[in-house]
């Protein structure tokens, strides 16, 4: 067996699907003349399967109330909790800027199978159906992400 594949798994950082995906191109590789087209074909179907992550914007919608703060807003609360309908998906999200000097309000950072999901997702969210909100979905293609819990 590889050697980084033994530390991983001793480590007890090689987990789900991409641990399981390593050990069958492992295990393919083992048996000769298949291991030269399944690797291919593994790391495609991996990739196919994998999320990709969208960004939403959003801003103040067509009933926006500007003389209200934006924990006023009808439907805001039902907004943050349909946020947690996302579970684990969840990446990252909040209040941007100073909520007066411009219409963008806040960002939400999360997985979906594609733009689509993404889109069909933010569409159900009750402050965009009831235009308090209006949303822009960004395909991000990650580089890099750091943990950020309220340091």
């Amino acid at each position: 067996m590889n050697t980084h594949i033994t530390k991983a798994i001793r480590a007890g950082s090689f987990t789900g699907r991409r641990a399981i995906l390593t050990l069958v191109i492992a295990a393919i590789a083992a048996f000769g003349a298949a291991a030269t087209f399944a690797p291919l074909a593994v790391a495609q179907d991996a990739a196919a399967a994998k999320a990709s992550v969208f960004a939403v914007i959003y801003e103040r919608g067509p009933a926006y109330e500007d003389n209200k703060n934006i924990a006023e807003q009808a439907n805001i609360k039902d907004h943050v909790a349909y946020g947690q309908t996302l579970g684990d998906k969840f990446l990252a999200g909040g209040l941007l800027g100073t909520l007066t000097d411009d219409k963008v309000l806040g960002m939400v950072v999360f997985e979906a199978e594609n733009i689509e999901a993404a889109k069909q997702w933010v569409s159900q969210d009750p402050g965009i159906q009831n235009n308090v909100l209006s949303a822009t979905v960004r395909h991000w293609q990650v580089t890099n992400i750091k943990a950020f819990q309220g340091k």
